[in-house]
């Protein structure tokens, strides 16, 4: 099985881990040195960087979370100077205090290597053609898919979200043999290949990189067997790298971590502690390697396990469970992100409608497709101001929209009539 950087992904467990140590006592000095957010940290925990001898001394640190890096908008966790950055990530949206992430240009190399290293390693050559149809907006993640194909000689086609009819008009035009988008969007070129009557045997695709939303095997082998691909699916974390941070191998028995770039943890996402291997809880993760933004400890409300024994691809870097669940309420439609607080601040600018609110969830194939945004007016709206109440919900669409990036259909109802959230 292909595998890019063998002296790093088949690294012995042992020295990967001698590499992990040394990385993690220069990051942790780092984070000490020139960011004030985590030498109050370690002030209030009674530790220094000496105090970290061993990974597991990783342990005795805090935890960080969204909403310190939020509480740290904009530069407040960087740990160099704003002329050292040369790019700057803005994953959030426009109400209350975002994030804002740096990269350095040695971030930013690392970033595209951890990502060609997944390519490589599902089979992506130099001969193959990479259709991006991931949003090019804000997401940096679909740039980062153009500058690792470069890395590895692939050809790119950046076809971003143009419509269905278009990818696959491109697909057959162009030749792609990669599909490169979120498994609800391919579900949906799939759909419109069955409309359009278009035969598979019309496209030349082999290999598929799904990522940016939990999909389950129904629909894996759904995409499968519509596109005559193999699917594999990609991890990132927004708030570091995504993607990235992991992705399958030929294989397809977990998602391996880059280990050499990121420390691994799993913990009881109640309690706190760290977990065994094989058990199932929050996962999280340290940074080693990025000079701009170190994160010791984050948080990502993912919910996965650890895997350690050999795989069959040779590499020896840790395996995650496929992700499908969170800790917190935060849902992903069609790759975006929807935080509850990111809700409530646009429902906050409406004085006309209550704060509480009903999120319900259409599914198609057992993934999240569409939401509808059930919410009760201050005061009863009677019949002859039905109009005011139509001109009222498509305000809040749009709001909503301008703050996530996804329509969400607002429906105003009476307490009574709404039903529980899902």
């Amino acid at each position: 099985m292909p595998i890019m950087q063998p002296r790093i992904e088949s690294m012995n467990r042992r020295d990967l881990q001698d590499l992990q140590m040394e990385r993690l006592q220069i990051v942790v000095n780092q984070a000490y040195a020139h960011v004030d957010f985590y030498r109050r940290k370690f002030d209030e925990a009674g530790l220094s960087p000496d105090d970290i001898k061993t990974l597991t001394d990783i342990r005795k640190l805090p935890f960080t979370t969204r909403q310190d890096l939020m509480d740290n908008y904009p530069y407040g966790l960087f740990a160099v100077p704003l002329r050292d950055v040369v790019c700057l990530q803005f994953p959030s949206g426009l109400y209350g205090n975002p994030i804002v992430i740096g990269y350095t240009q040695e971030d930013l190399r690392i970033w595209r290597e951890m990502v060609a290293r997944i390519m490589v390693g599902v089979g992506i050559t130099e001969h193959d053609v990479i259709q991006v149809a991931f949003n090019y907006g804000l997401f940096l993640g679909a740039m980062r898919f153009n500058q690792s194909a470069e890395l590895i000689g692939a050809a790119v086609v950046p076809t971003s979200i143009t419509s269905a009819e278009i990818q696959l008009r491109i697909m057959q035009d162009f030749r792609s043999t990669v599909l490169a988008s979120t498994p609800s969007f391919a579900l949906h070129i799939v759909e419109t290949r069955q409309k359009r009557r278009i035969p598979r045997a019309n496209l030349s695709l082999r290999i598929g990189l799904l990522g940016a939303e939990p999909w389950p095997e129904e629909v894996r082998q759904i995409i499968e067997a519509e596109l005559g691909l193999r699917a594999y699916d990609i991890y990132g974390v927004l708030e570091l790298v995504e993607p990235g941070v992991a992705g399958e191998c030929p294989a397809r028995q977990g998602l391996h971590i880059n280990e050499d770039h990121f420390l691994a943890e799993i913990i009881d996402p109640v309690s706190g502690e760290n977990l065994p291997e094989g058990e199932e809880g929050e996962l999280v993760l340290t940074t080693l390697t990025n000079a701009a933004y170190p994160l010791l400890r984050y948080r990502t409300s993912d919910l996965t396990a650890l895997y350690y024994d050999p795989c069959p691809c040779g590499r020896t870097l840790v395996r995650m469970a496929r992700v499908f669940k969170r800790t917190d309420q935060m849902i992903t439609v069609r790759g975006i992100n929807v935080f509850p607080e990111k809700i409530r601040e646009v429902l906050a600018l409406f004085p006309e409608v209550e704060t509480d609110y009903t999120l319900q969830v259409k599914r198609k194939k057992g993934m999240n497709d569409q939401l509808q945004l059930l919410v009760a007016p201050a005061q009863a709206v009677t019949h002859k101001e039905t109009k005011k109440k139509e001109n009222l919900e498509e305000e809040m669409q749009m709001a909503l929209r301008r703050a996530i990036g996804l329509r969400i259909e607002v429906k105003l109802t009476e307490k009574g009539e709404r039903k529980e959230a899902r």
